[in-house]
């Protein structure tokens, strides 16, 4: 069973503010009375009261209220009996504090017969009030139990869509590594009667990516750079197939290249350009990848000079980009495309330069 711990300073703290705010208020109606005394004496007795009400404590740790349900009526009794007891016995402290520091001579031993005859009219006059402070403290108590309760729960159900969220968007990453495979594959056929020695090569280097791609850390976010590594040796592969024909730009300032962006979420869209953009033109084109930071974003772009963009036509690497931006940025990630027949085709994608949640 999960054990409460209050905040002690929180705790002494209100019973002395109690303690501040009962001598006042018997300031006020006797104002010929000791201003001392009256705070001494307050503060003694909210001092024992407090004291009192931690075996209250103890008691709500090992025999916690879980229900308001009726088979649990037995500790709902135990705790209005041990409160009751509590204030019973609090109240017949604070009864001997008021007589002991009320009295002209504080070293004389109190007359026994002086305190019962004035005992149960002090317990007429204050047994309830103390009785709603004792269960102040067993409801406070429970309060604070139920709040960390609701705070743990909040706290697993955030970790858990976290989890979920990783588990998604690293599958979405596994679906586009077939699908590039598969591409790829596609080429190298299409090179092997052709040009068996770029086949050849294209295998090579095949080899050498998926070495390292598989090598590479199942990260979420990763450096700029490392994600420019991955597109320049993908772009070495297709370079082989497209040879002289394919001209590629870089143009990101280094102060860029530490910022985290998602793993392989560039690929899909160099390959959609490669594919839909540049590889039916007989004179091919130019591939540009250029980055900037706008204020709370940083802002990547790829452009080919090619076919041009036509509406409808995004297929899975476009649809499983947007998804994992949806996963990891809930909606503050951006993917737009602009183009025309044969102008070409922008793709702009911005992504929050402040991490996405639970990635701080």
């Amino acid at each position: 069973m999960e054990q409460v711990r209050p905040k002690w300073s929180w705790y002494w703290g209100i019973w002395a503010l109690m303690g501040l705010y009962m001598a006042s208020w018997d300031l006020a109606m006797y104002p010929s009375a000791s201003m001392f005394r009256m705070l001494v004496l307050n503060l003694l007795q909210n001092g024992t009261w407090g004291l009192l009400g931690l075996f209250l404590l103890w008691l709500a740790n090992h025999r916690p209220i879980e229900t308001l349900a009726w088979s649990h009526w037995r500790v709902w009794a135990l705790h209005l009996l041990a409160s009751v007891v509590v204030a019973a016995l609090g109240l017949l402290i604070a009864y001997l504090i008021s007589l002991w520091v009320q009295s002209d001579e504080w070293k004389k031993p109190l007359d026994l017969a002086m305190v019962l005859k004035g005992l149960p009219r002090f317990y007429r006059a204050y047994f309830h009030t103390n009785l709603l402070f004792m269960w102040a403290v067993v409801a406070s108590f429970h309060g604070l139990r139920i709040y960390r309760k609701y705070k743990a729960r909040e706290v697993e159900a955030a970790r858990l869509e976290t989890r979920f969220a990783e588990a998604q968007n690293l599958a979405l990453r596994m679906q586009l590594q077939p699908h590039f495979l598969f591409n790829t594959l596609n080429s190298i056929s299409a090179l092997v009667h052709s040009n068996p020695d770029g086949a050849d090569e294209m295998i090579s280097r095949l080899g050498d990516f998926l070495r390292t791609t598989l090598d590479a850390p199942h990260e979420q976010l990763l450096p700029l750079r490392r994600e420019l590594a991955f597109i320049q040796d993908y772009l070495a592969i297709e370079q082989i197939r497209f040879q002289d024909r394919l001209r590629v730009e870089v143009q990101i300032p280094a102060d860029l290249m530490e910022l985290r962006v998602p793993s392989f979420i560039l690929q899909p869209l160099v390959e959609n350009a490669l594919k839909h953009g540049l590889a039916d033109r007989p004179q091919g084109g130019t591939l540009t990848i250029r980055g900037r930071k706008e204020p709370g974003s940083l802002v990547l772009e790829i452009q080919d000079d090619g076919e041009g963009f036509t509406p409808g036509r995004e297929g899975v690497g476009l649809a499983n980009v947007r998804s994992r931006l949806g996963l990891l940025y809930k909606g503050r990630g951006q993917l737009d495309l602009l183009g025309a027949a044969g102008r070409g085709t922008l793709v702009i994608l911005r992504l929050p330069l402040d991490p996405p949640e639970g990635e701080a």
